[in-house]
């Protein structure tokens, strides 16, 4: 990891600055502080710091998995739209309510299993608990160099590629390109072949 704490701020400013220019939800225009801590379970107020270039410490986040079930129990909603409740979630895991505050509260850690439970309850994959801030913002960015994208000099060559494929993506994206976007993205709906095909 690459400069003092002030260069890696703005490391990190600017690129995450870069990935919100670049990348968009499907459809959709840029995105939201809002819908990116939904989608990663990384505070709001961190987002703002991180894309202000506030100098942030490495450690901030280190165990995010009380903050990010918090997060999960704030925002998801049951399959019948409604917020979950502590009741809903400990009785789904076989648990009781002294159970889910006691991790609520960081007095205890989940077991492997119960960590599967909450992750289908919620509908999020393991790495939801336990990404760092970069590595969750990489990862909901598709960033397949993880958090190492944010902290390398601008000069690396993974930094240069990555940002080529992301710019390469856009553009794409721009021109209506969509059967070559699906091989990026893999969730566009497929392209239907011309008629008398």
């Amino acid at each position: 990891m690459s400069g003092t704490g002030d260069e890696r701020a703005s490391l990190i400013s600017a690129r995450l600055d870069f990935l919100f220019a670049h990348i968009f939800p499907r459809g959709g225009g840029p995105q939201s502080l809002d819908a990116v801590s939904l989608a990663t379970g990384v505070p709001v107020a961190l987002l703002r710091r991180l894309r202000a270039g506030d100098p942030v410490t490495e450690g901030e986040d280190d165990d995010p998995f009380t903050t990010r079930l918090e997060h999960l129990l704030k925002t998801r909603m049951t399959a019948e739209g409604k917020p979950h409740t502590i009741t809903d979630v400990a009785r789904a895991c076989g648990k009781s309510r002294t159970w889910l505050y006691n991790l609520l509260d960081d007095r205890s850690k989940p077991s492997l299993e119960s960590t599967k439970l909450l992750c289908r309850i919620f509908g999020v994959d393991p790495s939801f608990f336990t990404d760092g801030p970069l590595e969750a913002l990489a990862r909901h960015f598709g960033i397949e160099a993880g958090a190492r994208f944010f902290v390398l000099p601008e000069d690396d060559e993974l930094v240069r590629e990555t940002k080529s494929q992301v710019e390469l993506v856009a553009l794409l994206r721009e021109v209506g390109a969509p059967a070559v976007l699906s091989r990026y993205l893999g969730n566009l709906p497929p392209v239907a072949p011309p008629a008398g095909a």
